[in-house]
């Protein structure tokens, strides 16, 4: 639901006596920025309150190694976070210098080595890191993964199985493993292996298309198919607190929307409201923000102030479909079913793909006795997602209500096809005259 952050293509510069990308020591000297005028105005003054601290750190020669090596890494996480990486690199470099020991600059360069596609030095840090922190088993899961990409694969099978041997139920592990195993064609391994990330983390869609792959190697097309069908983009989930993600980091619009989405995933409506506010106080004429702040407001359980942000997203917006969907569920609550037809049929306008706003729709306009017109809603919802079993059921009470049996039947036909544990929609072919069975 969060908009790609913007790209930052302004060259950037490193002052004199800046120390090289390509070696570990370090200069005295302090960072220069860029150009920052692309990017939001409170990005822009966190980046250069962060290049103020460390700029006062470097002039104090009071100041602990440690903290110093500490703000060059946190304007190094801006950085990454705006797109800065060359720069990033230059700070993490002097970080990882100030502080030897402490594994999170080399952990962080790997990162940012990875952002710039230099694969064998990301390869290098995230093995510094992994001696550093020896019982951490995440440089050695994002070790494994970069020698993949770097067509490594026993390489990566190696770490992979030092993680493992570390923390036997990372799915994120399994994962690489049995694509490791895959790219080494030990089928059998990576049957195993990518088995165990479904039963670990059954959400992670992306392991499918490697399974079926291997069981395809493996003669079971049956298997391979069923696979393949259901192959998606979400990886297994790695638990990694040194790693946030570049909106969480950064104070700007998108930041707060990023935020206060993840609290209405946790359905902490207090903190998801905060955000949503702190979004627009930001960028004011965001009507993303405005919309999710009504929705967070709405679940609440205030209804009239979610009422007015949705009023006002769809001023400012008048095809924001879901503004209007939101509208016509909070009219079709009030009773207001004049109201809750024409706001449905805004949001049906507005994105013609919607089967909710599609159903809603034609629940409105049947129970307001439009059962033609709502027919048609049903069958379009069920054309859009036959998955939804609501738009079935009310298709089918209205051929009934319509006498219409010969097609009531047919549909219910289709219906229990998709969906035959529903009990509602035998129910309904029982109410069918016997001479129409």
């Amino acid at each position: 639901m969060t908009r790609r952050r913007c790209a930052v293509t302004t060259a950037l510069l490193v002052l004199a006596g800046a120390c090289s990308q390509q070696s570990r020591s370090t200069s005295p000297e302090p960072i220069a920025l860029p150009d920052l005028s692309s990017l939001e105005g409170s990005v822009q003054r966190q980046i250069s309150n962060r290049h103020k601290a460390l700029d006062a750190k470097l002039k104090n020669p009071a100041i602990p190694q440690t903290d110093v090596a500490a703000a060059y890494g946190d304007l190094a996480r801006l950085l990454m976070a705006v797109g800065m990486d060359d720069l990033a690199v230059s700070c993490y470099l002097r970080a990882e210098a100030k502080a030897p020991d402490d594994m999170r600059w080399s952990y962080y360069l790997g990162h940012a080595y990875l952002r710039r596609g230099d694969r064998s030095r990301a390869a290098a840090a995230f093995q510094h890191a992994s001696r550093l922190s020896s019982a951490d088993p995440n440089p050695l899961i994002w070790l494994g993964a970069t020698y993949l990409d770097d067509g490594r694969p026993e390489d990566a099978q190696a770490a992979f199985g030092r993680a493992l041997s570390l923390q036997p139920h990372s799915a994120a592990a399994w994962f690489g493993a049995g694509r490791a195993a895959l790219a080494l064609r030990r089928y059998v391994d990576a049957v195993q292996d990518l088995e165990r990330v479904l039963a670990i983390d059954g959400r992670a869609s992306a392991v499918h298309y490697p399974l079926g792959i291997a069981y395809r190697a493996l003669g079971d097309p049956q298997k391979s198919d069923a696979h393949l069908r259901q192959r998606g983009d979400v990886t297994p989930e790695l638990d990694d607190p040194l790693m946030q993600s570049d909106d969480d980091v950064l104070d700007s619009s998108m930041g707060s929307e990023h935020r206060g989405m993840q609290a209405l995933r946790r359905a902490d409506w207090r903190a998801a409201i905060a955000e949503f506010r702190r979004g627009l106080d930001l960028k004011p004429d965001d009507v993303t923000l405005r919309y999710w702040l009504g929705a967070a407001l709405y679940a609440s359980g205030d209804g009239p102030a979610a009422e007015t942000e949705f009023r006002a997203v769809v001023q400012r917006a008048p095809d924001h479909a879901n503004a209007h969907f939101s509208l016509g569920a909070i009219d079709d609550a009030k009773g207001r079913r004049r109201e809750a037809i024409e706001e449905y049929s805004a949001a049906v306008n507005a994105d013609p793909t919607l089967p909710e706003a599609r159903l809603r729709l034609a629940d409105a306009l049947r129970t307001s006795g439009q059962l033609e017109a709502s027919l048609a809603q049903y069958e379009r919802a069920v054309d859009l997602d036959p998955r939804l079993v609501e738009p079935w059921i009310g298709g089918a009470r209205i051929f009934i209500g319509l006498a219409r049996y010969g097609q009531a039947r047919e549909w219910l036909f289709r219906a229990r096809r998709v969906h035959p544990e529903r009990k509602e929609l035998a129910e309904l072919e029982a109410r069918l005259p016997p001479t129409h069975r």
